[in-house]
């Protein structure tokens, strides 16, 4: 279905549309409380400026390959790898930038189901439910407790989700009515297969696995839809129009960001940012306070990766 249908190739696709934000406010009185709130923020989220210089924990950083090579040395170990499609190298560089919490639990972000698909989309018709076994066993040894259960678990899931889509796929490929190809009725038609994929997806990772996996993507799924339906839509004049499409876009950002806990650190972000702008204060101060407020909110790299929302613009 997917590799011949452009809506759900578009919707799938993680796109994320560049938006500047301007945001207004009023009590000039806050400005002090500023810095205690984003002080707060840092305690809370661990992403502040302060805290750059130190790294999250992931299955890089925690990995142990002595036990892993202790393993590989045994002789009906080797026997048996060198007719796997991966070998613990491999499986270690496809999964070692999913993220830790402070907990050890592994984070269930974007990024994690890049490394997901990383491990097992290239081995997946290579592999059976024995070679799947020792795949998980190789993530056990390298990740000793309970981060190594779980990631052996989503792998296995999620390999069991690929199977299980592909399936899906073929089933859904001869549904499809291409005579109301870019049509709003079309459209309709491609989110319902697209929300009978998301309970596909609920059923082999979970609820709460597979929102946090694919809460980009999904956000972005929405945006391709919503923004296709408004295209399409004939009862609302254009005014009518920019208003939805703004309100689309918004609800893009919230959703759609590739940073941990992004819907509620960016709404903190700009309360603190409305104050600072409400302020009386002379254009350069704001930005200055401005720029500070953003580096105190989110880390170097997660303000690379939102660089193209403009959050420093007065």
């Amino acid at each position: 279905m997917f590799n011949k249908n452009p809506f759900i190739l578009i919707a799938i696709g993680a796109c994320i549309i560049a938006i500047a934000l301007l945001v207004l406010g009023d009590n000039s009185k806050d400005i002090k409380i500023v810095s205690s709130e984003a002080s707060k923020s840092s305690s809370i989220y661990g992403d502040s400026q302060t805290d750059q210089t130190i790294k999250p924990a992931t299955i890089a950083t925690q990995w142990q390959w002595s036990k892993v090579n202790q393993q590989a040395e045994q002789p009906v170990a080797n026997e048996v790898n060198n007719k796997l499609p991966f070998t613990a190298k491999f499986v270690y560089e496809a999964l070692k930038a999913v993220k830790l919490d402070e907990d050890g639990n592994v984070i269930h972000d974007h990024d994690a189901l890049l490394s997901l698909d990383e491990a097992l989309l290239r081995i997946q018709n290579k592999l059976d439910a024995e070679s799947l076994e020792i795949l998980q066993g190789i993530i056990k040894d390298g990740l000793p407790g309970k981060a190594g259960e779980q990631t052996a678990k989503i792998v296995g899931d999620y390999y069991y989700f690929l199977e299980a889509k592909d399936e899906f796929s073929e089933t859904s490929e001869a549904l499809i009515d291409s005579s109301i190809r870019e049509t709003s009725q079309a459209i309709e038609n491609d989110e319902l297969l697209y929300a009978e994929l998301q309970a596909l997806r609920d059923a082999h990772l979970g609820t709460d696995v597979s929102n946090g996996l694919f809460r980009v993507s999904d956000a972005s799924a929405q945006y391709m839809f919503d923004s296709m339906k408004l295209d399409f839509n004939q009862d609302l004049t254009e005014e009518e129009k920019e208003q939805k499409r703004g309100e689309i876009e918004e609800r893009h950002i919230q959703g759609s960001v590739n940073v941990s806990n992004w819907p509620a650190r960016y709404g903190a972000f700009q309360d603190a940012k409305q104050k600072i702008l409400s302020a009386l204060l002379e254009p350069e101060e704001k930005q200055r306070q401005v720029i500070e407020l953003l580096q105190s909110y989110f880390s170097s790299e997660e303000l690379k990766r939102i660089q193209y929302l403009n959050l420093d613009e007065l």
